[in-house]
């Protein structure tokens, strides 16, 4: 008797049509370019500067666009001054500074940094970060790792 009656309860739960809310798909990713504006610096003496530029353009308005700055060595050789931000737009140049801080002649060899690229010794490893961020959710972005000797 149990058996029969258990055997109706999962016979009436399979057979008992279920509604299954599904979730939105997502929009697509609007096409998104990043440009170098500037020529990376692969050379800076002890105060000297150097700009990095970078322009984001996209087929959609994003809600945000910003450069960051990123270093193997944080505050070693150069020092990165800003992390520019442009809200609300398709287009948007994007500049950070750099300021030789140190000779890097003491900085030791990075292997894999930041995702797979090999710097030698006596340089310091950069990386300019740059995204744009969608109303949606929708992400993109671009790394642009590059090296400094500071003399």
């Amino acid at each position: 008797m149990v058996n029969k009656l258990l055997m109706a309860v999962v016979a009436a739960a399979v057979l008992t049509p279920t509604v299954v809310a599904a979730a939105p798909l997502p929009a697509p990713a609007p096409a998104v370019t990043f440009t170098l504006l500037t020529p990376l610096p692969a050379y800076l003496v002890v105060g000297e500067t150097a700009v990095v530029g970078v322009r984001v353009e996209s087929s959609e308005p994003f809600v945000m666009a910003v450069a960051l700055s990123d270093a193997y060595y944080p505050g070693r050789g150069v020092r990165f001054d800003g992390s520019p931000a442009v809200h609300g737009a398709t287009t948007a140049d994007l500049f950070l500074t750099l300021v030789g801080r140190a000779p890097t002649s003491d900085l030791g060899a990075v292997q894999d940094w930041p995702v797979d690229e090999d710097w030698p010794a006596g340089v310091a490893p950069l990386a300019v970060q740059v995204g744009a961020r969608f109303a949606g959710g929708a992400l993109a972005s671009a790394t642009f790792p590059f090296a400094v000797t500071v003399t």
